[in-house]
């Protein structure tokens, strides 16, 4: 069975370990079955699935480099109920991405653009839960020649992916509007009301910590 979990340290791989999140995890003996692993970001539980053999073009594309673990097919439930699954999340001490992958373009017009922006907002509440403050979601799309843009989500070629570097943004819904009104500000030249706005997220940001 390939490892369908990885923490990467330098020189070193390791598997079937998970650090650094602020859910809560669960480990059994045995730890060779992704099923024993559970994450918690309330109201979700996530949980690994084998990766499937399509997926490792995928694997081999994917820049590690930026993060400190991967962990490969996560579904998330609600309720005992499976709503979304991710094929890669990919963090560090403060950010989380999560990763769409289709193995073809054909597979890739078949998801819809409702679908990629269902999939978004899943991945900003979950990441949320789990206490990062910074998230991406992106596709991947083997066969695809140039980069594009779905559902205001970024699609990228395969091919791309070995030297991508995550655009993030925030997980929380008060902050990511402060940054949208000072970046409007800012282009209008009110430069007064931006130090207001500036001085209001970082008492806001400070209560997050």
């Amino acid at each position: 069975m390939q490892p369908f979990f990885m923490i990467t340290c330098p020189g070193i791989r390791l598997t079937i370990y998970f650090f650094n999140v602020a859910g809560k995890v669960h480990l059994s003996e045995k730890r060779n079955d992704p099923s024993m692993i559970e994450l918690s970001s309330d109201p979700y539980v996530l949980k690994p699935r084998n990766t499937p053999m399509t997926e490792a073009d995928f694997r081999l594309h994917l820049n590690i480099s930026w993060c400190r673990g991967v962990l490969f097919n996560v579904v998330a439930l609600k309720n005992a109920i499976a709503v979304v699954e991710y094929d890669a999340l990919l963090w560090s001490d403060d950010s989380i991405m999560f990763v769409e992958y289709k193995d073809s373009v054909a597979a890739y017009k078949d998801l819809s653009s409702r679908r990629v922006q269902q999939m978004n907002s899943f991945a900003k509440n979950i990441s949320r839960g789990l206490g990062y403050k910074n998230f991406a979601f992106i596709v991947v799309v083997k066969g695809l020649e140039e980069g594009t843009n779905k559902g205001g989500v970024e699609v990228l070629p395969l091919f791309e992916l070995g030297s991508y570097q995550p655009i993030f943004v925030s997980s929380i819904t008060e902050l990511e509007y402060l940054n949208k009104m000072i970046a409007k500000y800012t282009r209008e030249g009110k430069d007064d009301f931006v130090k207001e706005l500036d001085k209001f997220k970082k008492i806001f940001e400070m209560e997050q910590a």
